[in-house]
């Protein structure tokens, strides 16, 4: 009878190791697929340069009148005098961003469009300044709808969807844009601040936006 040595048995360290060295290429796997669709959405909806957006045409006397305008209502606003509510279409909104230093922080960046009670907008965004600075560098060129809500003398501007090169921005990155508070550098304003704190509400209305004094 041959004497046969037992084979030796595998202990806890083999299968330690074992189980590390997989989870290990899982983990390799794993991050080789998030940096590709990393990188497909680097490609598929990010622009290294902003887009030059839309200029409204208004002629230099209506841009005078339509200030005029907005100088009476904010004047009447800050001396507590009855005054009816100031609209603007969205031609002169947008060459109000162009023209007035209140709204710099939207020029180049917005370019507004009005379709019944929803607010719209071509735009150009640097990403890492709306939630998203691992693509710091890189611009959000698309169209884009829009939440507005005004509330204790500040307004709100929130992004709801995003179509990038004729594609939706995946809701992964909507998530995070969502949270961002677009219209946070004109609440910054000086001049803004005084102006909205006598401001009773600020909406989106049949085609205009609706500017109610308290």
């Amino acid at each position: 009878m041959t004497d046969e040595k037992p084979k030796a048995r595998r202990g806890c360290l083999f299968y330690g190791f074992f189980t590390g060295s997989l989870l290990l290429v899982l983990l390799l796997i794993a991050g080789l697929v998030l940096l590709r669709y990393a990188k497909k959405m680097v490609s598929d909806f990010t622009d290294t340069q902003s887009l030059p957006l839309p200029k409204v045409q208004i002629s230099q006397p209506e841009l005078d009148a339509l200030q005029r305008r907005i100088d009476t209502f904010r004047d009447a606003v800050r001396q507590g005098q009855p005054t009816g509510t100031l609209t603007l279409t969205a031609d002169e909104i947008n060459a109000l961003i162009a023209s007035d230093p209140d709204l710099q922080p939207l020029k180049g960046k917005f370019y507004v469009m009005i379709e019944g009670d929803q607010l719209k907008g071509q735009v150009s965004l640097p990403l890492d300044q709306i939630g998203l600075p691992v693509f710091k560098g890189r611009y959000l060129n698309g169209t884009g709808t829009f939440e507005l809500a005004f509330r204790n003398g500040l307004i709100r501007l929130t992004a709801q969807s995003f179509v990038v090169k004729g594609k939706p921005l995946p809701e992964v990155y909507m998530e995070k844009i969502r949270r961002q508070n677009l219209a946070r550098d004109v609440n910054s304003q000086p001049r803004a601040q005084a102006a909205m704190e006598k401001l009773k509400d600020i909406k989106v209305k049949d085609g205009k936006l609706v500017i109610v004094p308290k």
